[in-house]
């Protein structure tokens, strides 16, 4: 794609600089030195190459890429859609896109997706899609097995986001690539009365010598990635009289921003902004989706982030209401 704008725009350029200076076809043209009359072009260039370059720019750009910033007070912006939302240049270089962060970007020619900004660490930007990729089906579909790694989910996302060529190349090994703070794959959290239930990852359940090496465009949320947005733990029936914010009730359910659980069924219930009431052939929901990321200690069962607003896990073989959320990274160049 860079390179087609770019030739149309040498082209056009070309036209330009042999229209103003009188200059033959048959010469040949220094563009870095031959300069232009950019008076009604719009353009700060002053010289052919430059020119080339900022046309570039602003079209690659333009077609490939437009941010907005997470609002969820006046203006509202939540979902990238809304009339109120403020664009951000933040995905350019020397600057930084903050958390939650709406992208509306290109994966390939005529094809599009909203995804919210992970992080951004200057040269890359990690971001997972606004909903589900793919929907209702099992972390591992053979037995409730952990140890076996996302063997279903996982190639299935690989292969729906396949066709992605405007995002980069992830290779990565679990167990052995970190992926975010840490590269273990077995994950739990500290269950008592004065715990914040916050997920911790401190184990190897599965490593690459099981699940092998991917090499794909898009990969799964890991459970420390979601813990990093604020997901805690669901409490799965422990009371206390604790409130930790507002929006978290004794449960931990909402802890997750919204934009983590939104487009879940019924995720509005728990103080999302948006539902995903579109049942599959099968009258089923999207109520949740997987990490990467298993249970250290119970062999049988995977983290996945649900509508309710929290991390819980569930057996592997669980395929009705789960499915997966690509996370991709961009270059910012």
């Amino acid at each position: 794609m860079k390179e087609r704008i770019k030739t149309i725009v040498i082209i056009i350029l070309a036209v330009m600089v042999i229209s103003i200076s009188g200059v033959y076809a048959a010469t040949i043209i220094s563009s870095i030195n031959v300069g232009y009359n950019n008076e009604s072009s719009k353009l700060v260039a002053d010289n052919v190459q430059d020119a080339i370059d900022e046309v570039y720019d602003k079209s690659f750009n333009k077609e490939l890429i437009t941010a907005y910033e997470y609002s969820e007070e006046d203006p509202k912006c939540i979902n990238g859609e809304e009339k109120t939302c403020v664009k951000t240049d933040c995905y350019k270089k020397g600057k930084t896109c903050k958390q939650g962060t709406v992208i509306k970007y290109y994966v390939k020619e005529n094809e599009y997706h909203y995804f919210y900004v992970l992080r951004d660490d200057g040269t890359k930007i990690t971001m997972q899609q606004r909903e589900n990729t793919i929907r209702n089906i099992p972390w591992h579909a053979e037995s409730n097995d952990n140890t076996k790694g996302p063997t279903t989910v996982l190639p299935a996302l690989e292969q729906a986001t396949s066709t992605w060529v405007n995002v980069n190349v992830l290779e990565y090994e679990p167990g052995v690539t970190t992926l975010y703070e840490n590269a273990y794959t077995g994950c739990t959290y500290t269950k008592s009365e004065t715990s914040d239930y916050k997920i911790r990852c401190e184990a190897n359940t599965y490593t690459s010598s099981v699940l092998g090496t991917r090499k794909a465009r898009a990969r799964m949320i890991t459970a420390l990635e979601a813990g990093s947005t604020g997901c805690l733990v669901y409490k799965n029936g422990v009371t206390d009289s604790r409130v930790l914010l507002p929006s978290i009730d004794a449960y931990n359910h909402g802890s997750c921003l919204d934009w983590m659980y939104n487009y879940l069924h019924l995720s509005k219930k728990y103080g999302g902004s948006y539902n995903n009431d579109i049942q599959n052939e099968n009258g089923e929901y999207d109520c949740a989706y997987w990490t990467m990321s298993a249970l250290s200690g119970d062999t049988t069962v995977a983290w996945r982030v649900d509508r309710a607003g929290d991390l819980n896990s569930v057996d592997t073989t669980s395929a009705s209401i789960n499915g997966a959320r690509a996370v991709v990274e961009i270059d910012k160049d």
